[in-house]
C-alpha cells in the first residue's frame, strides 16, 4: 500500500508538471528523487514558496526552515543527495509572478549541502536552511532564495520538484503574516493533549489583535447563541463575541458585555487584564472597562469554547499571555510588538511563522500552538499563514 502511495504520487506530479519541466523523472525500473519540504512532509513547488520573517529586533538570531530527500522507491545501497543554492530562480519566479523579490545574500544562508539515504530506506537525514536576521538587511523588504536538489548518486532527479523557494523579510512597523481560521478550527496549546495554562497564576493579561471576517448576526447563521470565540476558558475567563443578551459584534469579556460594537475586516487590539479580583478590559489599547470579578485559566483554546460551534472567522496577530497584570502604558506601548525576553511573559505566538506545522513561541518558553479541526474537520489540521495585503494596522 505504501508504495502504490509513493508511485501515485510521482505520477501525479510528473502530469502536473509544466511541459518544459518533464523529463528526467521516473524511469521504468529506475530510481528517482524529490525535495520535501520537511513541515508536513511536503513537496517542494515552485509555485508555492516557504515564508519565513523576523521583526526588527530580532537582529543576531536566525530562522530555519527544514528539507529532506525522498526516494521513488527503497534503495539497495547508501546514497548521498546533494543540495545547493541557485539565485537564478529568483529571477524566474519574479517573471513568471510579478513579484519583486530580492535576492537573499548567500553569507546570511547556512544550509545542508549533503543529505545521506541509507540503504532501504526512501528518505534521507533531515537538512536545514538557517537565515541570519542581520542589521545589514533592508528592513520591509521581501527576499527570497532558491535550494535546489541538484543531483542524487544513483538516482534521477524529477525536475519539477528539485526547487525549494524560501521568502524571507525583516519586518520593522508592520506586520505582514497572520494566522486565519474558520469555525471549523481552533487553536491548542500543544502539551500532551491537554493545551492547560493553569499554572500561569491568579494574575494575568491576555491580548492580541484580532480581524473578525463574519459575526453570528444572520438569523440563520447564530450557531449556539451567536457565540464566535476569541480566546481563554470556558466557565472561567474567556474572550468572545456574543452570547445570549449579547449581540453577536459585542465583546464578552470575563463574562462581562463591552460597550463597543465591532466591525468586521477591521484589526482591533483585545487586552484583558485580571488582578486579583479586579478585571479590566482594554480596546485599541484604551481602558474600555473595569469591574470586580476573579478570573483562572485552566484548558485554553484560541477559536473553541464549550462546543464545537462556537468557533469564529477571523485572523490573529501577536496573541499572547503574561502572568502578570500589565499596565496600561505597557499595553498601549506593546500592541503591535513587545521583547520576548520581558519578565512575566509566558507565552507570545507572533502567528507570522509556522515550525514542523506548529505556531511557535516567541517567549522561548516551548508553548507551541497546533491547530485542530472541530465541527465539520476533525484532528490535526495544516497550518497556513495569511499574507496582509496591507499590513495590520489598528483603525481608531
Amino acid at each position: 500500500m505504501k508504495r502504490n502511495l509513493i508511485i501515485g504520487m510521482f505520477l501525479a506530479l510528473a502530469a502536473c508538471a509544466p511541459k518544459e519541466d518533464v523529463g528526467g523523472g521516473t524511469k521504468a525500473g529506475g530510481q528517482s528523487a524529490v525535495l520535501l519540504q520537511k513541515e508536513g512532509n511536503k513537496t517542494a513547488e515552485f509555485s508555492s514558496p516557504v515564508a519565513l520573517s523576523a521583526q526588527a529586533n530580532e537582529v543576531g538570531t536566525q530562522k530555519s526552515v527544514a528539507y529532506q530527500v525522498q526516494l521513488f522507491k527503497e534503495n539497495n545501497s547508501n546514497l548521498a543527495a546533494y543540495v545547493t543554492l541557485d539565485d537564478s530562480q529568483v529571477a524566474k519566479y519574479n517573471s513568471l509572478y510579478g513579484t519583486k523579490y530580492t535576492v537573499l545574500p548567500a553569507k546570511y544562508i547556512s544550509y545542508t549541502k549533503t543529505l545521506n539515504i541509507k540503504a532501504g530506506n526512501i528518505l534521507s537525514d533531515e537538512g536545514t536552511a538557517k537565515v541570519t536576521v542581520s542589521d545589514e538587511l533592508k528592513d520591509n523588504t521581501a527576499y527570497m532564495f532558491a535550494l535546489r536538489l541538484s543531483s542524487v548518486n544513483g538516482a534521477s532527479v524529477t525536475p519539477n520538484t528539485q526547487l525549494l523557494m524560501v521568502s524571507f523579510e525583516k519586518v520593522k512597523g508592520q506586520i505582514k503574516n497572520t494566522l486565519a481560521v474558520t469555525r471549523d478550527e481552533f487553536l491548542a496549546v500543544d502539551n500532551g493533549g491537554y493545551s492547560s495554562v493553569s499554572d500561569i497564576g491568579s494574575t494575568f493579561t491576555l491580548e492580541g489583535l484580532i480581524n473578525v471576517q463574519k459575526f453570528r448576526s444572520n438569523p440563520d447563521d447564530l450557531g449556539e447563541a451567536g457565540i464566535s470565540t476569541f480566546m481563554g476558558t470556558e466557565g472561567e475567563t474567556l474572550l468572545r463575541f456574543g452570547d445570549s443578551g449579547i449581540e453577536p459584534d459585542y465583546l464578552q469579556a470575563n463574562g462581562q458585555k463591552i460597550d463597543v460594537k465591532f466591525k468586521t475586516n477591521q484589526w482591533y487590539h483585545i487586552a484583558l487584564v485580571v488582578d486579583g479580583s479586579k478585571t479590566i478590559a482594554y480596546i485599541n489599547g484604551k481602558k474600555v472597562s473595569e469591574f470586580t470579578k476573579s478570573g483562572s485559566l485552566s484548558t485554553f483554546y484560541i477559536g473553541k469554547s464549550w462546543s464545537e460551534y462556537r468557533g469564529i472567522v477571523a485572523r490573529f496577530s501577536e496573541l499572547r499571555l503574561w502572568s502578570v497584570a500589565r499596565t496600561a502604558q505597557q499595553i498601549k506601548d506593546g500592541m503591535y510588538e513587545v521583547n520576548p525576553t520581558e519578565s512575566g511573559l509566558y507565552a507570545y505566538w507572533k502567528m507570522n511563522e509556522v515550525k514542523e506545522n506548529k505556531i511557535p513561541d516567541a517567549s522561548g518558553n516551548n508553548r507551541y500552538l497546533i491547530l485542530q479541526g472541530q465541527a465539520d474537520k476533525s484532528g490535526r489540521q495544516t497550518i497556513k499563514l495569511h499574507e496582509e495585503e496591507k499590513g495590520v494596522k489598528i483603525t481608531e
